[in-house]
């Protein structure tokens, strides 16, 4: 079973939280403004019954456009692989082939390039003992590590995101000590150099990935909270009180945010800046989820993603467990027209192509 990476992190404690205050924390300090927890659900998802299997899900095709990345389980526990389709099923491409798992794409703000994090097993290890960011061009082509590390299976290097002008990445560094690890937030410049800490967040509990805004600052999680930091200096700070935020996705403009919320077993929507509805995208994840969310919550992810509109998301549902990975969603931003992706069964980590 592959082992629980920085991005995937979690502890024997579970979720506990404070889902509404966290939340408003987040909307009054991005803006000061107030926030309303008024929900809306898509019709198809309030028709399920509580712990159906997501492949027993009737669900239209998306009527959306554009190009989806993300991850597809090849062989359970022993790989994962990059690909990318066409919102509506077509076009399914498989972009590499390596042993191990590849997973996180994120494309470069011109749509030419694809970020990655690949990991493998180390000589002599039974685990994946090591994970390092790559780059490649749309088609799968010109593939290039970007981190190295010279003493192998201490450092992992995971997670990364594009710069808005796409002249930097900002990743997580996780470093492994004998009573755990430290994951930090580190950027690099888009060929690698230049490797620089940003912010140390410490001995954590769950990490996800870094989410570069609009406005030049890195939103990422600790222990199950917001964080935002300007790379160039200055310490982050904390939006949410809580550890109930899962994973999130920013809006392309910066104006909405996304958010697993683990205590609710939801995805919700809402402004940044406070005011209007919150909107409910997927409720319960775990309907939808592969795996047994209801055993253990810790390990379940919804891998938002916006489209280059804003008008839509792509979801991805998955866990650390075995089998892993999930049908793949698409939902309107105001939380109609529920979807599935035809043909893609076992995706996760969802990345939508700039238009």
């Amino acid at each position: 079973m592959r082992l629980l990476i920085a991005r995937r992190w979690s502890t024997a404690i579970g979720v506990m939280a404070l889902s509404l205050v966290g939340i408003a924390a987040l909307t009054l300090a991005a803006c000061g403004g107030s926030s309303s927890t008024t929900s809306n659900s898509p019709g198809a998802a309030t028709s399920l019954v509580g712990g159906q299997s997501q492949g027993a899900i009737p669900l239209p095709a998306p009527t959306v456009t554009g190009t989806i990345a993300f991850a597809k389980v090849v062989e359970q526990g022993v790989s994962d692989d990059m690909y990318v389709v066409s919102a509506d099923g077509t076009s399914l491409t498989q972009l590499t082939d390596d042993l191990g798992y590849e997973d996180h794409p994120d494309w470069s703000p011109d749509g030419s390039r694809i970020l990655y994090t690949h990991y493998r097993k180390l000589k002599g290890e039974d685990n994946w003992s090591d994970a390092n960011v790559w780059v490649m061009n749309a088609d799968g082509s010109g593939k290039v590590q970007l981190t190295k590390h010279l003493t192998k299976g201490d450092l992992w290097d995971m997670n990364a995101t594009w710069s808005p002008d796409g002249k930097q990445i900002a990743l997580n560094r996780l470093e492994w000590v004998k009573k755990g690890a430290f994951v930090d937030v580190f950027v690099m410049n888009a060929d690698g150099s230049g490797l620089k800490l940003v912010t140390t967040a410490g001995p954590v509990v769950h990490v996800v990935k870094p989410d570069w805004a609009p406005d030049g600052k890195i939103f990422f999680l600790k222990e199950g909270d917001l964080y935002a930091v300007d790379p160039e200096g200055g310490g982050p700070a904390r939006l949410t009180k809580g550890e109930n935020v899962r994973d999130f996705a920013l809006s392309p403009d910066g104006k909405m945010i996304a958010i697993y919320d683990t205590l609710w077993d939801r995805v919700e929507a809402f402004a940044m800046r406070g005011g209007g509805t919150r909107t409910t995208l997927l409720d319960p994840v775990g309907d939808f989820i592969t795996g047994n969310w209801l055993e253990d919550k810790r390990t379940s992810y919804a891998n938002p993603a916006w489209s280059p509109d804003g008008k839509a998301l792509a979801l991805a549902s998955s866990n650390d467990g075995v089998p892993r990975g999930s049908r793949l969603y698409i939902v309107n931003a105001d939380g109609s027209g529920l979807s599935a992706v035809p043909g893609v069964e076992t995706a996760s980590d969802p990345a939508w192509r700039p238009e």
